[in-house]
């Protein structure tokens, strides 16, 4: 008798300890919302877990809004990185005159660069917005394919990571000022306008490289976006007026 009643304890336990929070058990339907993401999530389960996971934490932290940030940023770390050159040089392409676009809104810019993503207002950027959207969603089908048939690249250790982030800041075609470089270290609390400003050079910098030296690089800074904190980044960005962001 004893024995039972331990043994309906352990389960209720079991059951209480590994039931699916609410988020888990209407992933599927939200994720249904992106069809890409979910047709990827549905042939490969464990993308479907990382992105449960990252979406989940950002959820608690920001809402659907970081959720949502941060399901696009798994897609780029754990998908994207994995499409041919020719994809990723047409993301450097589309962000570079995008970013032109913004250079007169630096917190839209920098909204941009850490959230990724644009607000309704911001109608002059619109068709470079849409063609950074278009250029990311065939990179991510293309790297999907491309992960599916069994091609791999190999993650850069921080030093390479270090070492392209000093390239990029040099040259070839425009080196960061020491204001750029003091701005963009600071990350959230560096000046918008420096921000951008750098973001751009290292943009020019980028589509200056042979193709694969670029595709490469860009790779490693895609992969490199997997350790942005969403609930951070959004708690910034949405207290900051006129950012040209939407966190409805």
């Amino acid at each position: 008798m004893a024995l039972g009643a331990v043994t309906v304890t352990a389960w209720l336990v079991c059951c209480f300890l590994f039931k699916p929070s609410a988020f888990e058990a209407t992933f599927d339907d939200n994720l249904a919302k992106y069809p890409l993401a979910a047709s990827i999530a549905s042939q490969d389960p464990n993308l479907r877990e990382i992105f449960l996971r990252r979406t989940e934490a950002a959820f608690v932290q920001g809402g659907w809004v970081a959720a949502n940030k941060a399901l696009r940023i798994s897609l780029a770390a754990e998908v994207e990185v994995y499409a041919d050159d020719e994809h990723i040089n047409a993301i450097i392409r589309a962000e570079l005159a995008l970013l032109r676009d913004l250079e007169n809104k630096p917190l839209a810019c920098r909204a941009f660069l850490f959230a990724g993503g644009m607000a309704d207002e911001l109608l002059q950027a619109k068709p470079d917005d849409q063609l950074v959207w278009s250029a990311h969603q065939a990179a991510l089908q293309n790297g999907f394919e491309r992960r599916l048939s069994g091609v791999r690249w190999t993650r850069a250790d921080g030093k390479e990571t270090a070492d392209v982030m000093q390239f990029l800041g040099r040259g070839p075609i425009a080196a960061l000022t020491p204001a750029e470089l003091t701005a963009t270290a600071s990350y959230l609390d560096g000046d918008p306008n420096l921000v951008c400003s750098a973001a751009i050079k290292e943009a020019l910098n980028l589509t200056a490289m042979d193709a694969a030296d670029a595709a490469r690089a860009r790779r490693i800074l895609i992969a490199n976006s997997a350790r942005i904190d969403v609930g951070k980044v959004m708690s910034k960005i949405c207290a900051e007026p006129n950012s040209g962001w939407s966190c409805s």
